[in-house]
This record gives structure tokens, sequence and C-alpha cells, in this order.
């Protein structure tokens, strides 16, 4: 998370390299969400099959709401990050850098909830398709 925040909010290079640090910030941030998500179906899967052995068939919103609690751990390290790694001051940046924080959390919760929801969806599916009842 450290080099994810860093990327976005302190980086400061002159000249020519500019264009490289841009980038590789975008890059790096697809190669991030590519293992955000193949990570939340996986974990969703498994608290899914978890469940569903355990005889409790009310899987949808613990589904979704295990996936989506990544948002709220994302949401506490940008306010440790706040305070001991940035020098930001004043109302006007306090406000910007937690307002657009608190967008980008509601939208990776918002994502990583119907990732995992939609993960394990079609995991029961594939499980429940072959069985017969007579």
């Amino acid at each position: 998370m450290y080099f994810v925040f860093t990327s976005f909010w302190q980086y400061k290079v002159g000249g020519g390299w500019r264009e490289r640090v841009v980038y590789y910030v975008y890059g790096f941030m697809l190669l991030v969400f590519i293992i955000l998500t193949i990570v939340t179906v996986c974990v969703t899967i498994v608290g899914t099959y978890f469940l569903l052995n355990a005889e409790n068939y009310h899987w949808q919103w613990t589904s979704f709401l295990s996936a989506a609690s990544t948002a709220g751990y994302v949401y506490l390290y940008s306010v440790y990050y706040f305070y001991m790694k940035t020098k930001m001051s004043g109302f006007f940046q306090i406000s910007f850098y937690f307002g657009y924080t608190l967008m980008f959390c509601l939208g990776l919760g918002i994502f990583c909830g119907a990732v995992g929801y939609l993960g394990s969806s079609m995991f029961v599916r594939r499980i429940y398709r072959n069985i017969k009842c007579d």
C-alpha cells in the first residue's frame, strides 16, 4: 500500500523523467489491480465454500461484504499514511486528501464486493450444476 499511496501523492520529478514516472504509475496500478481482482475472487470462493460446508446457505451478503472490507483496510491505511508520511497541512489539503481517498475507497469497496459476489456466484452455480434431485 505504501508504494500505491506514494505513487499518487508524493512523486516529484523534474525534467524528462516525468513521462517515465507517469507510465510506471499506470503499469504498477494495472498490475496491482489484476492481483487484487484474482485474490478477491479466490478469497470469497474459499469463504463461500466454508459457509456452504457448514450448511449456511446465506452466502450472498457474506461474499460481498468480505470482499468489500478491503476498502476499510485501505482507508485506515490512508489515515496512517497521512499522519506518518505526508506533510500536508491546512483545511483544503486535508479535505482534498481525505475526500478523494474516501471516494476511491467507496469505489474500491463496490468493485471488490461485486467481483467477490460474482466469483462466488459462479462457484456456487458450478458446484450445484450437476446435482440430480429425484
